[in-house]
This record gives C-alpha cells, sequence and structure tokens, in this order.
C-alpha cells in the first residue's frame, strides 16, 4: 500500500469511528470497541488533527453515567492522548473529578495513571488524592488543581487561558449556529438544477451547523467527505427540531416531494434522500406519507436504464417491497434487472427471480439477462430459440451474440457476424458493441478492420490497450508507449471502482496491467534479440502464477504473438494449459482454435499437441460412453507412445518388463528427465484409460496392465504428485479386493509397500495443500495398520531419510496421537520423525506434545517427553521447554479452580437412586491425587479453598478409608450427608461466581504466569513455520486479570500480550478440545479446495474457522472471535429495543401450552403447536436488525448476501459431518461482513439425531427466521423457503465441491476414524461412581430420603449412550455384522463409484460405531439420501435436505 494511501486511510479512520459512536450513544459495545480503536498506535498522527472531532466524545465516554467497561476504555485513550492533551487537559479536570467521587472508580489503575500523566489534581470520596500529580509532588499549585468554575463564572481572561484550546473552538464552532430554518431556506429549498455538487455541498454542511449537536456542529467545517458520513444524523435531529414549527416541516415535506418527483433532478442528489428516508425507516421515524410515496415513485421509474448500468442498491430495497407487496408478473421482471444492476452480489438472487418468473408466469427469461448473469451458453441458445422465424436480426440479438462469443472464445464466430451485421448499426449501437468487435477482430488477426471497430469504442483502458496493440503490430512504438502510457493511469481508476464489484471483476481489470506490461516486453522482444530468452521466461514465470481464466490467457497469448508465433516451443505449454482450461470450462471451440494454431506442420514423434487431441479426443468418446470409440483412441495413445519410445532408443518390452516392484528403471537410466517426463503422462494415460474400459475387471485380470503402467508413471516421474497417489490408490484396491490379510507378508510387500512408496513420492510433491494432506493422511493410516511388517517399517524408515519435514507440518496432531502405539518399533520410528520435525520447528511441536503428557496413557505420556526431552538438548531448548510446561500447568490451573473440580467429583459421587448403589470403598482410590493436592497448595486461591473446605474433604476421606476396611454403614450415611452439605457449600459459591462482570486476579489464581520473563514461547495457535523466527508472536507477558463468563462451564477469557499486538482467548476447561481442533483442520482443507473452484472462489464461499489449542485433554485455548454476537443474542437484543420481550414467553407458552411433557405430545399437536408460535410474529427480527444495522443500503446487500452464502456453506458442511445442536447460541454473525460462525462442535457425526430424548430431525438449522432475512427470491412464490436464491447457490457449489472431493474428504475423516485420542465409545476403565452420572438423569437423593430437582448437569459426549457399550463378545459379533453389511448392501449400491470405506472396513477395524459413522458420511458425499437405493443429482440431493430441514413436522421434534 502506498503511503498516500496509507495516509488517507488512517485519516479517515478517526471520523468513520466518530460517526458510529455519535450514531449509537447507547451502545456499549460500540463505544467500547470505539474507544479501543481510536487507542490504536496507528491513528495518533490522525487523532492530533482531528481532536476536535473525538474529544467531545471522549468527554462523554468520561461521563459517571457511562457503563464501567467504557469508561475503562475512555481511560485508556485519554492515557494514550494525554501528550495530545496536554495544552488542553483543563476541560478534563471536571469529568476527571467526578470520576474520583465514585467509591467503585477511585482506585482504577488506569485513573490513578491519567492523573498523574496530565499533573491534575483529583481527590477521592474521602478527600484524599488520587495518584501523585508533579504539582502536588513538587510542592506548587498548578492551575488545574483550582476548583473548576463553570463556564459562566469563567472571565474572559480565563477563557482565553489555553490559546491552542481557543484556536480549536473558534474555528470549528461557530459563535451563533444557524437555524434549521434559515439553514434550510438557503439550501434544500434552493435550486438543484445549477449545479448537483454544491448544492449537496451546501446541504451537507448547513444541516451539520444547525443541528443542534456540538458534535456534528464541529465537524460541518471538516470537509465533504465526513459532511456525507454525518448527514443522516444531523438530518434527523434538524428535522425533529421543527416539530415546534409545522409549517416549515410542511414546505420541507414539499420540497423533498418535488425533489423526488423532478426526472431532471441529479441522480447523485436522489440517492442521497433516497438513502435518507431509508435512514429515517431503519431508527423508526417517519416522514409525511406524500414523502414516501413520492419516493417510491421516484425509485422505480427514475432508474430505469440498460442491464450494464450500474443502480444504487436503496432502488432494490424499494423494489423488493414492491415485489413483496404485489408479485406480479411486471414487478418480478423488474426485480430480475433491479438485482442484475446493482453488481456481483446480486447476481444469484437475479437467476433465482428468473427461476421464480419461469415457474409461476411460464415467461422465458430474456437473452440479455443470462448473459449478465455469465450463463454464456444458455443466453446464446435461448437467443437463437427467439430468434427462429426472423429474418432480421436485431440489434439485442447481435449484442447478446457478441457478449456469447467473446465470453466463449468463439471469435471466429464472433468476427464472422461483426463483418455482416456492424455496418447496419447506428453510431450508439456501434459503441455498445466495438469493444466485442474489436476483440474479435484482434483474435482473427485483422487489424485493420480491428482499427475501424476502435473509432466507435468508449474512451478508457481497453480503447487506449487495443490502439497499443495495433501500434505494436504496425511497428509504431513510440505511439504504442504513449496509448499504454496513457492505459496504465487508467487502470488505476479503474481497478479502485471495480474492487468492489467482485473479485473477478477486480482480476480482469488486474490481468489489463500485466497486458501493458507485456506490451512493452513485446516492443523490447521485438527490437532487443538479446534479450528474447529472458522474456519468454518471464512470460512463462508470469503466466504460471496468474489466476486461471480462461478469457485473460487467452488475451495473453494474442499479446504474445505480437512478438512471436504461436508455435514457439518455449511457449507450447502455455498454449497447452490454456487449451485444457478452456475445454474444462466448456469453450470446446476455442480449445481446438489454439491447438490447430499451434499444431506443427510435421508433427514430431510423442508430440504434446498431438497427445493433447487424444485427451480431448477421449473425453468427447466417454461422455457418451461410446467404447469403441474410445478403444480406438486407446490404441492410438499406445501407437503414439511406442513411436516416442523408438525416436529415443528406449526398448518398450524391457522398460515395461521393469514396472512393478520397486527396483529403478534401468532400462530407461540413460533417458533425459524431458524424455521421463513425457513418458510418464503417456503411461499414466494408458494406465487410466485401460481401468476405465475394463471397469472392475482390471483387479481380477492377471493380464491387466493397469498396475504395471501407473507404476511406470510414478518411476518415471518421481515428483509428479497424480501418478504416485494413483499407484498407492491401485494398490490398496488391488489388496482390499483379494481380501489380503496384514499377517499375508507378501502381499503386504506386494501391493501395501508400494502404495506407501507412492504416497511418501506424492507428499513430497509440490502440488496444492490439499492433495499434499490427503497423501500424509493415508499415508499414516497405511503406515500404522501395517507398520508391523518388517518391509513396511524399512520402507518407511528409507522414505522418511529422504522426506523433507515441512510437508509433515500439517499433519503434526494425527502423528502425536499415534505415540501410544504399543509396537515399540512403530513408536521409534515414528519418536525419530517428530525429532526431526522437532529440530526445524520446535515452536511447531510444543504445545502439541505439551498436550500429549497429560493424557492417562503412559505409552503416550513417554513417548511425548522423549521428544520434550530432545528439544531441551537444543539451543535455548530447556527454556523452551520448561515455559511451555509452566504456561500449560498455569492456564490449566485457571480453566478449572478447585472449587469447580470439587464440585464435578462430589457430584459423581453422589448416589442417583439407592445410598448403596455407589462402591463408596473404591472413591479414595479415585481422587486420592486430588486429596494429596489439599495438603500442599501453589497458589493463594487454593490454600483459600483448603481454608474453607480443607478440613471436611479430609474428614471424609478419612471416614471413607474407615469405611473400606470396616464396611460400616453409618460411615456411609456420615460421608452421604457431609458430602451433600459441601456439594451445597461449594455450589453456593460457584453460583456467585456465574455473577455477570467477575473477574479473577491472576495474582491470585496463577502467580507463576504474572511472573513470566524473557519468554521464547510463541503465542499458542500463532506460529507460522513460514515467517522468520524472529518475526514470530512471542508471549510478552499475561493481562492480569481474567474475565469469567456467565454460561455453564463458566469459560475464561484470557488476554497474552505479544510485542505486537494482544491476543483474547477463550480458556475453557473440563472440554476435550481436540476433537475441535481436528474439526478446524477440516474447516482449513475445505476452504482450500473452495478457493480452487472458479464457482466458489468468485463468490468468496468459505468457512471461518478460527484456532483451537488444546492444553490437555480436558482444557484448552480458543481464539476470541472478534466482532461476533450470537445469533440468539441478536434476536432477543431487537426483541428489547422494539419492546416485544413478552414475545418470548407467548411464543413458548404457545409452544408447550400447560403440558411440560412436550416430548409425548403427537406429532400433530407439536406440529400445530409450532404454527401457533410461529403465527405470534412475522418472524422478521433477522431480516430486521441486518436492515437497521447497515449503514448503507449497498453494504446491506453485501451482507445479506454474505450471510445467505455463509450460512449455505457451514449446513451442508454441517450436514456431511453430522453436526447436530445448532441453536441460536452456537452460530455467531460477524457483525461487519455478516458471515455466519459456529462454534461447539460437541454434538458430531449424527448424535444429535440419536439421542433418546427430542432427537433432531433436521440435517442442519435452517429457521423461518433465517431465511426471511434472505433476499425475496429466495422465499418468494415457494411452499419451501429457501429451495431457491443465493443460500441455493451457495449450497449447490459447495455440494459440488465436496462431493467432487470425497477421497479427500474421507482420507482425513479417516484420520479421525484412527485417532486414538478422540474417543468413540466411553472408556472401560471409568467406574461405576462416574459412569452412573452419564448413564442416568436421575439426581442424588437428599438427607431425608427425596430427591434433588431434575436438572442436567452432565458433560456433552460426542456419541450416544446407547452406543458407548463395553465390547462383549455379542458386541463383537455385532461388528462383524456391520462389515458384513456394509459389503453386501452399501458397497452393492454404489454403482461404478470405489467406496473408501468398504476398502476401510476390511483392514481389522474393532471400531464399528466409528465405521458406520464414516461409512454414512461417504454415502452422504456420494449422494445417497436416507434410504434411496440410487444417489441423487447434487441438485436433488440439496433440494430434499433443505425440504427436510424447513419442514415443520422434522422441526417441531427437535430441541
Amino acid at each position: 500500500m502506498s503511503g498516500q494511501a496509507q495516509h488517507h486511510i488512517t485519516h479517515r479512520m478517526v471520523p468513520l469511528i466518530c460517526q458510529a459512536l455519535i450514531t449509537a450513544p447507547q451502545d456499549e459495545t460500540v463505544w467500547q470497541e470505539g474507544l479501543r480503536m481510536l487507542s490504536n498506535p496507528k491513528l495518533k498522527t490522525a487523532l492530533t488533527l482531528t481532536s476536535s472531532i473525538w474529544l467531545p466524545l471522549l468527554l462523554k465516554g468520561l461521563e459517571v453515567s457511562k457503563p464501567r467497561a467504557v469508561t475503562l476504555a475512555a481511560l485508556r485513550l485519554l492515557d494514550h492522548v494525554a501528550e495530545i492533551l496536554e495544552p488542553m487537559k483543563s476541560c478534563l479536570v471536571k469529568p476527571l473529578r467526578a470520576l474520583g467521587k465514585e467509591k467503585e472508580l477511585e482506585n482504577l489503575p488506569e485513573l490513578i495513571l491519567v492523573v498523574t500523566k496530565l499533573d491534575v489534581t483529583v481527590w477521592n470520596s474521602e478527600k484524599q488524592l488520587i495518584g501523585r500529580p508533579k504539582s502536588v509532588r513538587g510542592g506548587a499549585m498548578s492551575q488545574a488543581t483550582t476548583p473548576c468554575l463553570s463556564n459562566s463564572q469563567l472571565v474572559p481572561s480565563q477563557r482565553q487561558q489555553h490559546p491552542l484550546l481557543a484556536e480549536i473552538l473558534a474555528h470549528n464552532v461557530p459563535p451563533k449556529s444557524r437555524t434549521v430554518q434559515h439553514a434550510w431556506s438557503q439550501t434544500l429549498l434552493a435550486s438543484a438544477h445549477d449545479n448537483p455538487r454544491v448544492w449537496l455541498y451546501n446541504l451537507y454542511q448547513a444541516t451539520l451547523e444547525s443541528s443542534d449537536t456540538p458534535e456534528l456542529v464541529v465537524a460541518f467545517r471538516l470537509g465533504p467527505l465526513i459532511h456525507e458520513e454525518l448527514f443522516q444524523t444531523a438530518f434527523m435531529k434538524c428535522y425533529t427540531l421543527l416539530e415546534g414549527d409545522p409549517s416549515f416541516k410542511n414546505v420541507v415535506d414539499n420540497t423533498l416531494v418535488s425533489l423526488f418527483s423532478d426526472s431532471s433532478i441529479s441522480k447523485d442528489i436522489t440517492v442521497v434522500l433516497l438513502e435518507l428516508l431509508a435512514f429515517f425507516n431503519k431508527d423508526k421515524r417517519e416522514f409525511g406519507s406524500s414523502v414516501y410515496e413520492a419516493a417510491k415513485a421516484c425509485a422505480l421509474n427514475h432508474f430505469r436504464g440498460a442491464l450494464n448500468e450500474p443502480l444504487p442498491g436503496i432502488v432494490l430495497w424499494y423494489w423488493e417491497q414492491q415485489a413483496e407487496a404485489f408479485p406480479v408478473q411486471e414487478n418480478i421482471a423488474n426485480l430480475v434487472e433491479t438485482n442484475i444492476r446493482v453488481g456481483s452480489y446480486g447476481y444469484d438472487a437475479a437467476w433465482s427471480t428468473t427461476l421464480w418468473l419461469e415457474n409461476d408466469w411460464q415467461v422465458e427469461p430474456e437473452p440479455m439477462w443470462i448473459t449478465q448473469l455469465s450463463h454464456w451458453q444458455q443466453a446464446l441458445d435461448a437467443q437463437e430459440k427467439l430468434d427462429q422465424g426472423q429474418e432480421l436480426t436485431s440489434f439485442s440479438s447481435f449484442n447478446t451474440k457478441m457478449i456469447c462469443y467473446h465470453a466463449l472464445g468463439n471469435f471466429q464466430q464472433g468476427y464472422e457476424l461483426a463483418q455482416k451485421y456492424y455496418e447496419g448499426l447506428n453510431d450508439n449501437e456501434r459503441r455498445n458493441t466495438s469493444h466485442w468487435a474489436t476483440a474479435a477482430a484482434w483474435h482473427m488477426g485483422d487489424f485493420e478492420t480491428m482499427s475501424d471497430y476502435l473509432a466507435f469504442h468508449p474512451k478508457g483502458t481497453s480503447k487506449s490497450l487495443y490502439k497499443a496493440i495495433i501500434d505494436v503490430h504496425n511497428g509504431q512504438y513510440a505511439s504504442a508507449f504513449h496509448h499504454i502510457s496513457k492505459a496504465q493511469s487508467l487502470s488505476y481508476d479503474e481497478l479502485q471502482v471495480q474492487l468492489n464489484l467482485g473479485p473477478q471483476v477486480a482480476l480482469k481489470s488486474l490481468a489489463k496491467t500485466e497486458f501493458l506490461v507485456e506490451l512493452q516486453e513485446v516492443i523490447q522482444y521485438k527490437s532487443q534479440p538479446e534479450l528474447r530468452e529472458s522474456i519468454v521466461k518471464i512470460w512463462k514465470k508470469r503466466f504460471k502464477r496468474s489466476h486461471a481464466d480462461p478469457n485473460t490467457w487467452l488475451k495473453r497469448l494474442e499479446v504474445w504473438t505480437l512478438a512471436c508465433p504461436p508455435t514457439t516451443e518455449k511457449l507450447q505449454s502455455c498454449f497447452i494449459n490454456t487449451a485444457k482450461l478452456c475445454e474444462s470450462v466448456g469453450m470446446h471451440e476455442a480449445a481446438q482454435s489454439i491447438l490447430t494454431r499451434i499444431t506443427p506442420a510435421k508433427p514430431p514423434p510423442g508430440c504434446q499437441v498431438e497427445y493433447t487431441k487424444l485427451r480431448f479426443e477421449w473425453k468427447a468418446a466417454s461422455q457418451p460412453a461410446d467404447h469403441e470409440h474410445m478403444k480406438a483412441i486407446l490404441n492410438k495413445l499406445n501407437i503414439h507412445t511406442k513411436g516416442y519410445l523408438q525416436h529415443v532408443g528406449l526398448n518398450k518390452q524391457a522398460i515395461e518388463a521393469e514396472g512393478l516392484g520397486l527396483q529403478p528403471l534401468s532400462a530407461m537410466s540413460d533417458a533425459t528427465p524431458k524424455d521421463r517426463e513425457i513418458l510418464s503422462r503417456r503411461y499414466f494415460r494408458l494406465a487410466e484409460w485401460t481401468a476405465t474400459l475394463q471397469k472392475d475387471d482390471w483387479v481380477s485380470d492377471p493380464n491387466s496392465t493397469v498396475l504395471n503402467y501407473f507404476s511406470l508413471a510414478s518411476k518415471m516421474d518421481e515428483v509428479w504428485y497424480a501418478a504416485a497417489f494413483a499407484l498407492a490408490e491401485r494398490s490398496i484396491t488391488i489388496f482390499e479386493s483379494k481380501a489380503c490379510s496384514r499377517a499375508d507378508k507378501m502381499a503386504v510387500t506386494s501391493y501395501m509397500v508400494p502404495a506407501i512408496r507412492g504416497l511418501f513420492l506424492a507428499s513430497r510433491t509440490k502440488e496444492s495443500p490439499e492433495f499434499v494432506i490427503k497423501a500424509l493422511l493415508r499415508l499414516v493410516t497405511l503406515w500404522f495398520r501395517f507398520g508391523e511388517n518388517t518391509a513396511v517399517l524399512v520402507e518407511v524408515e528409507n522414505q522418511l531419510n529422504v522426506t523433507p519435514v515441512e510437508p509433515w507440518l500439517s499433519a503434526i496432531p494425527q502423528l502425536i496421537a499415534r505415540l501410544g502405539t504399543p509396537h515399540k518399533e512403530l513408536q521409534h520410528t515414528l519418536i525419530n520423525l517428530l525429532k526431526d520435525i522437532a529440530s526445524h520447528y520446535p515452536h511447531a511441536v510444543i504445545w502439541p506434545l505439551l498436550t500429549a503428557t497429560q493424557t492417562r496413557k503412559v505409552e503416550h505420556q513417554d513417548g511425548a517427553r522423549v521428544i520434550m526431552s530432545f528439544i531441551c538438548t537444543m539451543p535455548d531448548g530447556i527454556r523452551l521447554v520448561d515455559q511451555a510446561e509452566l504456561v500449560g500447568k498455569e492456564l490449566i490451573r485457571t480453566s478449572c479452580s478447585w472449587l469447580e473440580k470439587w464440585r464435578s467429583m462430589i457430584d459423581h459421587a453422589i448416589p442417583r437412586q439407592e445410598l448403596m448403589e455407589v462402591a463408596w470403598h473404591e472413591i479414595p482410590a479415585l481422587w486420592e491425587d486430588d486429596i494429596a493436592r489439599l495438603k500442599a497448595p501453589e497458589t493463594p486461591d487454593e490454600e483459600h479453598f483448603i481454608q474453607l473446605f480443607g478440613a471436611q474433604l479430609l474428614q471424609v476421606d478419612k471416614t471413607l478409608r474407615r469405611y473400606s476396611s470396616s464396611r460400616q454403614v453409618n460411615l456411609v450415611h456420615h460421608v452421604y450427608n457431609e458430602l451433600y452439605k459441601l456439594y451445597g457449600e461449594i455450589e453456593a459459591q460457584i453460583n456467585h461466581w456465574k455473577q455477570p462482570g467477575l473477574t479473577l486476579h491472576l495474582a491470585s489464581t496463577a502467580p507463576r504466569l504474572l511472573s513470566l520473563r524473557d519468554c521464547i514461547l510463541t503465542v499458542p495457535g500463532q506460529y507460522d513455520p513460514h515467517i522468520k523466527l524472529d518475526d514470530q508472536a512471542f508471549i510478552d507477558s499475561f493481562k492480569p486479570l481474567v474475565d469469567v463468563l456467565s454460561s455453564k462451564q463458566m469459560p475464561r477469557k484470557l488476554v497474552i500480550r505479544s510485542y505486537t499486538t494482544d491476543y483474547t482467548f477463550l480458556l475453557k476447561g473440563n472440554e476435550d478440545l481436540r476433537g475441535d481442533e481436528r474439526i478446524m483442520q477440516l474447516f482449513n482443507l475445505i476452504n482450500t479446495l473452495l478457493n480452487h473452484s472458479s464457482e466458489a472462489f468468485s463468490r468468496n464461499l468459505h468457512l471461518l474457522p478460527y484456532e483451537v489449542v488444546p492444553l490437555s485433554p480436558s482444557a484448552g485455548l480458543v481464539s476470541w472471535v472478534s466482532n461476533t454476537q450470537q445469533l440468539q443474542s441478536m434476536i432477543q437484543i431487537n426483541r428489547a429495543k422494539n419492546k416485544q420481550n413478552s414475545l418470548n414467553d407467548r411464543e413458548n407458552s404457545a409452544l408447550l401450552n400447560v403440558s411440560k411433557m412436550y416430548d409425548k405430545l403427537p406429532l400433530a399437536t407439536k406440529v400445530q403447536r409450532l404454527k401457533a408460535a410461529l403465527s405470534l410474529s412475522t418472524q422478521s427480527d433477522l431480516k430486521d436488525v441486518l436492515w437497521q444495522k447497515s449503514p448503507s443500503s449497498d453494504i446491506w446487500i453485501r451482507r445479506r448476501t454474505n450471510f445467505a452464502r455463509t450460512v449455505g456453506v457451514s449446513s451442508f458442511v454441517g450436514y456431511i459431518i453430522g453436526l447436530g445442536d445448532r441453536h441460536g447460541s452456537n452460530i455467531l454473525v460477524d457483525q461487519l461482513t455478516w458471515g455466519a460462525l459456529h462454534i461447539d462442535f460437541g454434538d458430531l457425526f449424527g448424535v444429535a439425531q440419536e439421542r433418546s430424548f427430542l432427537p433432531e430431525k433436521v440435517p442442519f438449522r435452517l429457521t423461518r427466521m433465517m431465511t426471511n432475512a434472505f433476499e425475496l427470491a429466495s422465499r418468494g412464490g415457494l411452499e419451501t423457503p429457501g429451495t431457491r436464491g443465493t443460500f441455493k447457490q451457495a449450497s449447490l457449489i459447495v455440494m459440488n465441491v465436496l462431493r467432487d472431493s470425497r477421497s479427500t474428504l474421507l482420507a482425513m475423516l479417516e484420520a479421525f476414524l484412527y485417532d486414538p485420542l478422540l474417543s468413540w465409545t466411553v472408556s472401560l476403565l471409568i467406574s461405576h461412581i462416574f459412569s452412573s452420572h452419564y448413564t442416568s438423569q436421575a439426581q442424588p437423593p437428599t438427607p431425608g430420603g427425596g430427591k434433588r430437582d431434575d436438572k442436567p448437569h452432565g458433560v456433552n459426549y460426542a456419541v450416544p449412550l446407547s452406543l458407548a457399550q463395553p465390547q462383549t463378545s455379542k458386541g463383537a459379533s455385532q461388528s462383524a455384522d456391520m462389515y458384513e453389511q456394509i459389503q453386501n448392501s452399501l458397497v452393492a449400491t454404489y454403482l461404478d463409484t470405489e467406496s473408501y470405506m468398504a476398502r476401510v472396513s476390511g483392514a481389522g477395524m474393532t471400531n464399528s460405531k466409528a465405521l458406520r459413522v464414516l461409512a454414512e458420511i461417504e454415502r452422504k458425499l456420494i449422494g445417497y439420501h436416507k434410504d434411496a437405493e440410487q444417489p441423487l443429482t447434487v441438485n436433488r440431493q440439496v433440494q430434499e435436505l433443505i425440504e427436510e430441514a424447513t419442514d415443520l413436522k422434522n422441526l417441531s421434534q427437535g430441541k
């Protein structure tokens, strides 16, 4: 970013933040965050120049009536700007003294620091000095210590005591502001026709000046940018002041009506006024009805234009209201065009609206609509259909076809069409189509005609670019440089405008700037032959790094052909890659045209162009499954490969004889790397195509060449991912299809060892991250499944020696999870690998290792400690390990206090029904370690706990030990009474903790954290191996105060300070976050997959992951996601704001009625009650909040679109992994972007659908309130909302990506399956005392024999209890039955697809629950739904899931 841009942004930030504070005077969160942002050191320069804007707001923040959090933020800001305010500190004395008199604020460290720094005298409530001002220390009384006089008491000389403050006030606050009547009479009522920009400027300035609000008045001289931001607020203030003057108010209303009614008024003025009315609507203020009617008529009638003319978002708001109120054909058609014209964020809504129009009114969409929405082939077909039977071609038809031909790369057809009809167009029509005609002529090499078309081209970057191209072709380099320079200056402005239109549009504009650079290089190429080789290298490198857009690549190739012919050998790969890209997106004619242009007159043996043609032919033949043609193409490829082998002097039989096995190809020892690469590709296609023709028969055919050819391809090019991974997959397929066992050493050596080598080769390639992680996860699974075999272990060790450690960083959690393997040689190899990783990246493994040392499995602990001991041998290793252990231990201590631990242990120990149902004699052994800790407290909090409860707990333990030896029942009665009493006392203490605003002091809870110095430990989750170690975020200190959140588990809000910034975390105890960590790993993988999909990339489809750092099996850190709010909280706040608090109670009452046994009601009654509850409101809370919180209509459109898209992505990813419990508190919404973020992944893999009480019936959460927040097209005219629109389109795209990436996702999920740290069943080691807590919701009896009130207090487990029983012989039988079921029904119904989980099932799996879950996930990824016998299409699968999610029958049954 340039210095000028940085300067503009920082100086723009301060007014915008202040505007937010002004517009939300009562919003605590906004004020707290706004004051915090003003304290940013980067804004200090801007604060110095804008004190007149933010100083009044700072003074408001220091008011006693403000919430304490706001006051603290204001004091911190005051500390930050103390130097700036030194000349003006007298205005701060009064608010600081008011704060000092408040008992709860007088001892605030922030207040003391500010008082000392500003050198002012402030007294507390007991008339004692706060802090030690310099004036007091020096003995002299400064002027700041004198009593603060009121403004009326100050004499003029006193008012002039600070010249800088007086100057600011003199220049910014007028001595006497104009009245609203006077101000608007000279501006609003003046003529708006002469100079609209001046008229708006004067209106802004006059409105701010006359608003009678100091914060707004001081801004009226600050320029138009500030005026525009504050205008709406100031206008509302002024309009409110007119309540006492109804006659002038009517004049204002009539003036607004006339402005809206005058079509000759500038659109800039109209948009400002329409946005003004929308602002009033958000604040529930009212103009006269005539004003609203005039505004509506203006929005609907005054903005008509061509589809390529941008439209302000406010017009869409009016059109949606109109279409919703009157859903007729004309309104829906206008809504289509409006959505198109608002830009890319409205395209999906526009397309869905065309479907609405087509379904309900049988109206075919206009071809130009389809064109604008980038459905080129459909638009072309629609236009051809429309043109049938017409003798003359209309301009609309010509324009549509030219655009589509250009987009599809059919330049010859576009050229011929322009040659035929362009001359017959009028000048305006020529201007509108000249771009497409010029481009077509350029691609056809007709530069003379191109020049003729260019004469009508509108001015801009493209015209200057085309002129430069013609000049370069004609050798007029001086003129070319002139046009290049002009285009470069224009492209910057164009790019700035298009950044808001979406990434695809911006990328195309960015590509133009690269073309201009390459045009200069073309001139160098032609004029300086010595530079040609280096220029070609630059072109190839730039091409490889550029975004893969076919139209952009086609233009780039045409620029190159100005310098050298298409047949230039060094550029051949770029032309071929462009042809492949065109073919993959359906631009077949463009692909064929490229291949035709680059085909040599006499193709040499092994010609890459001829090979590419064969690939295209195969694709065309395989789609209709033309087997005869496919066999002919395979035969051509055989001949092609044989010819090249003969050409390079290699023996085909000798090479193919060495294909299988691990030995290198001695027959190719003399082959060049280029020859090996070419032959590798040929043999890979031979294997792939042969397998396609043979279907599943190749596995059992002893003469099949499939595996041999894949092996050859991998050996010939060891750095090619596709061949290496294919070899592994095919080897595994043969092994499993032959039902080989792990004990079959010959089979393992023949198939598994080559598979493992292939996966190692794949992991070493420079492929995209999702492919590497896929190979690594499969590799880890095979390694530990077959690692007991000597051949496998030897191969693994050999490959580890030549494999770099960097790829393993993405699989560290899976590696460390295997440390507890009982096989010593396997563990030794793994430890060596982890040592190797630690030697290069110690900070990447230190936190996972710390977690591993906390597990209960001894082998796991020992393995982790061996690696940590190795780290200690490294430079600074001892410090790193010591600090990690100290921080980890203290954070775990902070995450769960002794109060919470003992409450949980006592709760588990107290019987639920009968006194003797508990094995009392076993309890002392279970809490032995905790009893021992009572005798050695380490912190003040622990000492305080011992003072309160230590003696009683020790006495209970002593009594239980007596009972263990004597078995006297009366001792049990005594223990029970004591435990019950203790439970009540501890529970009372914990309930006090749940009060809002409670904070813990680390000095009492974990004092060792505060004493940490010279830390070389990175902040958890922030280590980046691609950044230099000196630039990493190291822990500097911990914030002394830790907030306790008042939720059920009482997590802590912890701040870790680094030298660069502060990192906020949620510190959670009593929860195993290792599963959440794996889910975030999965989310990051899915985001990578989405980024590689053009459809997903253009829409910015993504999940919102966050950092999860487990510290132990029961504690961990979760990064704090700022600017988010719970969905449920947003709804409740909106209802409270609108005084609808009783609505929640009425909805609950309608749903539950008088009966508490809702789950026992008949389904029909549940549905009826749900309908009654829904009918009590319009279910528009989210819709209203989205509209009201959006500063402008354009931002509203972007936020609404982003909300629908992120809900779609997260819903279908959640469906795949069986994510449940998606209530309003588990879905967060980013308040800036309105992206939906999911938290709490406790209910995974369909658990919520299998629970006994109110099981969930919906695949994901999609309520009426959520669909109502989407655009109108997603619900208008539909029985099932959400089955059309932006949400549906995002869902289709993400489901396509997930299904296409099935094997990648299952490879990662398979790691879940084999991860020994992720429990799928309840441990057999849990005693009856603790297991009874999870298997029963009954409460312990009271000392009097009764039961405690029902109050769930259990921990959520990621597996239903019905499936978490210990394995018995019967369980083993069930497991075998499960494999049989999968083998006989699941696999059989997968048609021609290979079942990934079917292969897993034959590998000695014993966890039937895990296997069933992952088999179900694979069914979903293939397209099976419920009991369907055939896989569904993506569209049908998505449709059925949305229908299920919105079905009232399903919604009424679950929680």
